[in-house]
């Protein structure tokens, strides 16, 4: 992803890691407190990619695809996020 915001953040994008490009889909949330939610487009690869209002962005490691389209989807996606995803996973700050 670049870390500029001349992309728009939807649709499907690829991810660049050490293991290699993982291709991902975003989704722009409405949320007061989360700009988008992605997740590999892979099932087998459980990572979250998060990035909130101020900016920062983070990657949540053991994320089920599962679990991250649910929290994408939610009535309140930021509710979701800090009942089953926020301190329960492997977080790795991005930017």
């Amino acid at each position: 992803m670049p870390l500029d915001n001349s992309w728009e953040p939807k649709g499907e994008h690829v991810v660049i890691t050490e293991a290699g490009p993982i291709p991902i889909y975003i989704r722009r949330i409405d949320s007061s407190n989360i700009e988008w939610i992605g997740w590999p487009k892979d099932g087998g690869q459980r990572l979250m990619f998060v990035e909130f209002k101020d900016g920062s962005r983070y990657v949540y490691n053991g994320v089920s695809r599962q679990r991250a389209v649910s929290c994408a989807y939610s009535d309140s996606t930021g509710s979701y996020f800090q009942k089953n995803i926020r301190g329960k996973y492997e977080t790795l700050k991005l930017r």
